[in-house]
């Protein structure tokens, strides 16, 4: 079903992308955090580094293989390593904590990436301060070279520190949010990319309460279309997204009369309530209620 995006669906839309969601996206700072995986008799210093930040509100932990996965899916021959320019776009940081051969990989070929290479932060072991091998001459100086600031090291033991010096470097103070805003590309958080979709589809149910998935569609595109984004894709995008959003439980999905429709959990609600009230909005209750009233007539004439 395709439905006809009116002048006051439009205006309604409207304010929701410019007034709130591109808000939202200039206070936070995604980082991408690359890794080894857990296993059943020990848990991964990436794991560690993710719990430890989930402390830190203007700092989003994504790992990149859940926001890939439905790429993965559909295209067999695609690795995370294919996928480096998706990844330049839907990040700030690109943190790889080399604990694993598969991150020291990702290390090399990141570091090897016009595009990446400045967004790259290396968590490495201490242990490796000294060698002379491949990687320390090679990557690991690049970045240092870049910045200092770019290479951390860890003890295992103490994963509390290495927390602390992440903070630091996923820039809490506001300079420096500032700066890597600044220095985002063009498509970074867009509304073509997965996570501006992840972003921007809570805003909307927060505002409708309930919504079918060919109305979001509908929705998104208008607005893509509006501001001239490339549409590359869009049904991958579109799903990834939505995958990203039921694997953090944000999301209600159920099928009436054949119509797949999707609405906020708890914790959804939750989550998109405090990001909206972390943001600076200049008449905040005026825009809510001519938002909330534009959708009320949009139902009523529809």
């Amino acid at each position: 079903m395709t439905y006809k995006i009116d002048n006051i669906t439009k205006g309604t839309v409207h304010d929701i992308y410019e007034k709130i969601f591109y808000k939202i996206n200039q206070n936070y700072v995604d980082v991408f955090l690359c890794g080894g995986a857990s296993s059943l008799v020990k848990k991964s210093i990436r794991d560690q580094v993710r719990d430890e930040m989930k402390k830190y509100s203007n700092i989003r932990i994504l790992y990149p293989e859940d926001m890939f996965i439905e790429m993965l899916n559909k295209y067999k021959n695609y690795d995370l390593l294919s996928l480096e320019g998706f990844l330049a776009d839907n990040s700030d940081i690109i943190c790889i904590v080399c604990e694993s051969a598969g991150s020291l990989v990702e290390l090399g070929a990141f570091t090897n990436n016009g595009k990446t290479v400045n967004k790259v932060v290396a968590v490495i072991d201490e242990k490796r301060k000294r060698d002379n091998s491949f990687i320390m001459l090679g990557p690991i100086k690049i970045l240092q070279k870049i910045s200092k600031k770019n290479v951390l090291f860890y003890n295992e033991n103490d994963i509390t520190t290495l927390e602390r010096d992440l903070n630091k470097r996923f820039n809490i103070n506001r300079s420096k949010r500032e700066e890597i805003i600044s220095n985002r590309s063009s498509n970074n958080k867009a509304l073509n990319t997965i996570i501006g979709m992840y972003y921007f589809i809570p805003l909307l149910l927060y505002f409708y309460k309930d919504l079918s998935s060919d109305k979001i569609v509908d929705l998104i595109s208008y607005l893509m279309e509006k501001n001239e984004y490339e549409v590359k894709d869009f049904n991958t995008t579109y799903r990834a997204s939505l995958k990203l959003l039921h694997k953090d439980k944000y999301l209600n999905k159920h099928v009436v009369q054949g119509d797949t429709r999707f609405s906020l959990t708890e914790k959804g609600y939750k989550n998109t309530n405090d990001l909206l009230n972390s943001v600076e909005m200049p008449n905040r209750t005026k825009l809510y209620d001519k938002i909330r009233f534009g959708i009320i007539k949009e139902q009523y004439y529809n």
